[in-house]
């Protein structure tokens, strides 16, 4: 009896002694079971930080992105109101126009009798051609002097519309001018005005002058029978059905600085369709304001031209012109007056041309010019008593905007002493307009 209490007292320590180690290992599995469960709910709990911190930023670019298409489109819509290009190549700057132009003309110039100032300047005058020799050899001259650039706007103003225009070529100061490294030449200003409905106000063309009569040749100078001032004025045009009336005041100049009274200019031009006509008067007041003598006197001059369309496309153009032009007329071949005994004395003058313009086809076309001037008053010394012109040349347009001419030119002065001085020249040049 007391073996088999033995027995199961044996049999129950060892089962217990068996289920100790099972308790145990079930007690840590629940305990990193409760661990485990733990790290899931904190890598949940990550991740849902996670997530909603990618819905952020996502947000944040979603928005750039919409704040750069609004700029982008705002970039648009500005360049589209306020830089634009019109048909004519021409900018659109809000209401204004703006346009750039001009041209660049390379020429070469073959001269006899020595003509040749170092300085490329190619205009002829007076007072060049009578540096001239007749016992010097032939000069060549290469120059771009001519090139030009221009700057213009257009804006409505005012129920009207306001323009300005610049303009310079390289005819500057010749003391700026060189041939022997750089061949630098200084800007010289040409235009500078500005227009609004029928006034224009700055510097332009004179009112006295017919750009129509002028005609198409390749010299700078233009021909001596022709009215040729750039100068300050206040023009104010009158339009009309068969053409316009023009009046102006306009800077004085007679080689003095004694000037009191605007040069006064009136002109009448008619257009139709058989052709152009215009005349033309100016009205000047001469003073001599010294220490010594003290006088003035009122002279005046007349133009007359015209335009008259002949066969097909081409034209002819006349001018003549007569009184107290002085500087108006081929380049201030003559003086505008003289000052004999302290007093005033007027110089007239007269000058006539005739140009006639042939094409021979639509892109090759050839122009001759005459020109005739001669002293009308009692002239002395080395006064100019007669200047004359010719130009012969050819021209051809290949593309558009592109000219290349070559001119042959031919001037004659004569002075009131009895001197002559003639030259003849041949020019080349090639230009393209921009």
């Amino acid at each position: 009896m007391s073996g088999l209490r033995s027995t199961s007292a044996l049999l129950t320590g060892t089962g217990l002694c068996l289920l100790m180690p099972i308790a145990a290992e079930g007690q840590t599995s629940m305990q990193e079971l409760n661990d485990l469960k733990a790290q899931i709910e904190q890598l949940k709990a990550q991740q849902q930080a996670a997530m909603q911190l990618v819905e952020q930023q996502q947000a944040q670019i979603d928005n750039l992105i919409n704040q750069q298409a609004s700029m982008q489109q705002d970039v648009a819509d500005v360049s589209e109101n306020v830089v634009k290009r019109t048909e004519s190549g021409d900018f659109l700057v809000g209401d204004t126009t703006v346009s750039f132009g001009g041209y660049i003309k390379a020429q070469a110039a073959f001269s006899d009798n020595g003509l040749s100032d170092g300085k490329a300047n190619e205009t002829v005058t007076a007072g060049l051609l009578r540096a001239t020799d007749d016992d010097a050899d032939n000069r060549v001259s290469f120059s771009a002097r001519e090139t030009r650039l221009s700057f213009g706007t257009s804006t409505p103003l005012g129920g009207d519309t306001m323009k300005t225009y610049i303009e310079t070529d390289f005819y500057g100061a010749d003391d700026e001018a060189n041939e022997f490294v750089s061949h630098s030449y200084a800007p010289r200003l040409r235009h500078a005005y500005l227009s609004w409905g029928n006034w224009l106000a700055g510097q332009y063309w004179s009112t006295f002058m017919d750009l129509k009569g002028l005609g198409e040749i390749d010299a700078f100078s233009t021909h001596t029978g022709s009215i040729f001032v750039r100068q300050p004025q206040l023009r104010y045009t009158y339009p009309l059905d068969w053409g316009s009336l023009q009046f102006a005041v306009e800077n004085p100049e007679d080689g003095d600085d004694d000037q009191d009274t605007p040069d006064m200019v009136a002109r009448v031009n008619v257009d139709q369709e058989w052709g152009h006509v215009s005349a033309a008067t100016v009205v000047r007041r001469f003073s001599l304001d010294d220490a010594e003598d003290d006088d003035s006197r009122w002279g005046a001059g007349y133009s007359l031209t015209g335009r008259f369309p002949v066969f097909e496309k081409d034209d002819l153009m006349l001018q003549a012109n007569y009184g107290n032009l002085g500087r108006y007329m081929a380049l201030g071949a003559y003086p505008n007056a003289k000052v004999e005994d302290g007093q005033i004395k007027m110089v007239e003058s007269w000058g006539a041309s005739a140009i006639y313009r042939h094409y021979w086809t639509d892109t090759l076309r050839s122009s001759i010019a005459y020109s005739a001037t001669e002293l009308d008053s009692n002239g002395t010394g080395d006064d100019t008593d007669s200047y004359d012109s010719f130009f012969l040349n050819l021209m051809w347009s290949p593309f558009a905007n592109t000219t290349l001419s070559a001119e042959y030119q031919r001037y004659d002065l004569d002075e009131v002493d009895g001197d002559t001085f003639d030259l003849d020249r041949v020019q080349f040049s090639a230009k393209y307009d921009f």
